[in-house]
């Protein structure tokens, strides 16, 4: 049987002793070199890294001198691999192939420096001469805390960009959390400078950190979301708690298999053979309410954190609820339009609303996007040719008047699918339940879906008449040969394109696209108004202006609404109750009334009670 500390090392580079030319480790010049690094050139100072690092973790060397070299480029690595990521953040899907090679030099990036950090662990549990390797407890928790921190961030890599994670990630991380457990090293504090709210961590701090992430299913979540609940847990995750499984635990405790190498997930403890991977996870106190008590304290440091997120949050870490309702599978094509734009632009009957028709400065705009493919929305980037991934990376993003006919036929393709976009596209469907569907993006090119975006499905194919149902993106997968698979929630079975715009003091401002969705009593689900994410909410006065068939002539209605409570919101839509502004305000005044009534009547009031004795 293998032990632990194989299964940590087997699979580390060969290692030789260093020839003349290679890297060299000692202190003295490992400080010259880092000295010389151009950090303000990201290219430069990236690409040297990481060669210096593939460079040492083939060299046999002093555990002491890996050391200090891995704990100089551990912080610089994080913020390099950060920035690197941030070229690849609201891409659409799949990758295409040069930003598939930078998120596969993100991977290579936390690969490395953990590979060099395992080549120190193994030579330092290997001393067994004390005045060589002192401060042995000490330094193995160190090491390890960098370890798994680097393997954490390369999760959250691949959680950002929607791909399943390597092979033996998961298995890796378990097992250098169960050694750490067997050195008795897992509460030991070790300072960081890497993370972004805290100074000093500890190895189960920043295993409940990655393992609470993955548990409220990141596939689920909006790019930039995933990143702050992972930085928000440098804090939070101190609220958690893990522990090795005993029989005495409750039976609904929230129960883990470390043996497993599959993304966490809470199992059920008769479903396991081997109980001694079992561990507990106390999550009692990320209960919501208990969060929400701290959304305006110290401890959430970020703005992406909202009441939304937290309440989804707490629902994922507590514990599961079962599906409602199964799925059952189903092959069909279906057309779907993603984004408010475009679910407004299809169910208006393929046309734009009147009144952007009527707007000057928006039908420039829309002819200058047909005739002119280099104005639409996505990133232009040079053409520049180049023969390996660091030019591809840092190459300059903008677009000279020399270049701009010799784009790239990739660009080309990306400027033809933004504008072919403004209609919809074809889905394969996976499956379906009666609240939703499991969709497949199986062609060319990539497509702007995104978590928590507002989407329309038709199941009529062939005609562009059709009945739209309107939903909204759950989560989002990329999975192997360039195809997307996305959960798709359904809130109402038919919809409305309508107008709205602000009503402040007597005067109606600019008008915005929204969707009108229909009551469904059997569902208790009222009225709703989806609008833009930014520019609404709750107890707004809105201009509603919508279409209706009124003695067999399409006519503009015009209706005074207030927004009332949000349903839902998230970083592309907003979902409001309303009502018309005269019954809101008859409502309001009649509970103003009934109050102050109340309050004259009250035991605490001195009314004057002369008038109604007779009555009694």
């Amino acid at each position: 049987m293998q032990t632990t500390e194989h299964t940590l090392f087997k699979h580390l580079p060969e290692q030789t002793k260093p020839e003349k030319s290679a890297f060299n480790l000692q202190m003295s010049a490992v400080d010259t070199w880092f000295d010389s690094l151009p950090m303000a050139n990201i290219r430069v100072a990236t690409k040297t890294i990481y060669n210096a690092l593939k460079s040492t973790n083939s060299q046999i060397v002093s555990y002491k001198k890996r050391l200090y070299f891995l704990e100089k480029i551990h912080e610089p690595i994080t913020e390099l691999a950060s920035n690197l990521k941030k070229l690849n953040l609201n891409r659409k899907f799949p990758l295409t192939e040069k930003h598939k090679r930078i998120a596969t030099l993100i991977q290579k990036l936390h690969r490395q420096i953990s590979i060099g950090y395992k080549c120190a662990l193994r030579d330092l549990m290997n001393c067994r001469i004390f005045f060589l390797c002192p401060g042995k407890r000490k330094s193995m928790a160190l090491i390890l805390t960098r370890i798994i921190r680097h393997h954490s961030l390369l999760l959250i890599a691949y959680y950002q960009f929607y791909s399943s994670p390597k092979k033996a990630l998961w298995s890796e991380l378990h097992q250098l959390f169960l050694f750490a457990d067997k050195e008795k090293l897992l509460n030991k504090k070790v300072p960081d400078p890497s993370l972004m709210f805290t100074k000093e961590t500890s190895i189960k701090t920043l295993y409940l950190q990655i393992l609470l992430v993955s548990i409220a299913d990141p596939y689920r979540m909006a790019q930039h979301h995933i990143y702050s609940i992972f930085n928000q847990l440098e804090e939070w995750s101190s609220l958690a708690d893990i522990h090795q499984h005993i029989n005495s635990d409750d039976k609904d405790a929230l129960v883990i298999d470390l043996s497993s190498d599959s993304h966490p997930a809470f199992v059920t403890f008769q479903d396991v053979t081997d109980k001694t991977a079992l561990w507990t996870l106390n999550t009692s106190k990320l209960n919501y309410t208990h969060l929400f008590e701290h959304f305006d304290g110290p401890e959430i440091q970020t703005t992406e954190i909202n009441g939304e997120l937290l309440k989804q949050l707490s629902l994922s870490w507590g514990i599961a609820p079962t599906r409602q309702h199964s799925r059952r599978p189903a092959k069909s094509k279906l057309k779907v339009a993603i984004g408010l734009n475009n679910v407004h632009f299809v169910l208006n009957g393929y046309n734009e609303p009147e009144w952007l028709q009527s707007s000057p400065s928006e039908t420039t705009k829309t002819l200058e996007l047909k005739d002119h493919p280099s104005f639409s929305s996505h990133t232009i980037e040079s053409t520049v040719k180049v023969s390996d991934i660091w030019g591809e990376v840092f190459q300059n993003t903008s677009l000279s008047s020399n270049n701009a006919d010799n784009r790239d036929n990739e660009d080309q393709d990306l400027s033809q699918q933004q504008l072919d976009s403004r209609d919809y596209q074809e889905w394969e469907m996976v499956n379906e339940s009666i609240g939703g569907y499991c969709l497949l993006w199986d062609h060319s090119g990539s497509i702007n879906a995104k978590v928590g975006e507002i989407m329309a499905i038709s199941h009529e194919t062939q005609h562009k008449e059709g009945y739209w149902f309107v939903g909204s993106i759950r989560w989002l997968k990329c999975l192997a040969d360039n195809k997307v698979q996305i959960g798709v929630q359904i809130i109402a079975p038919n919809a409305l394109a309508v107008s709205i715009a602000k009503f402040v003091s007597m005067q109606e401002g600019m008008k915005s696209r929204a969707i009108l969705l229909p009551a469904i009593p059997i569902l208790k689900q009222p009225k709703t108004l989806v609008t833009t994410a930014l520019g609404y909410e709750a107890r707004d006065q809105v201009m509603l202006d919508e279409y209706r068939l009124i003695n067999a002539n399409i006519t503009s209605v015009k209706s005074k609404v207030v927004l009332l409570d949000t349903l839902e919101t998230s970083s592309h839509f907003s979902r409001f109750k309303y009502s018309l502004a005269e019954d809101f305000y008859k409502s309001t005044k009649k509970t103003t009334t009934e109050k102050a009534s109340e309050d004259t009547l009250s035991l605490d009031s001195d009314t004057d009670f002369d008038s109604i004795w007779d009555d009694l």
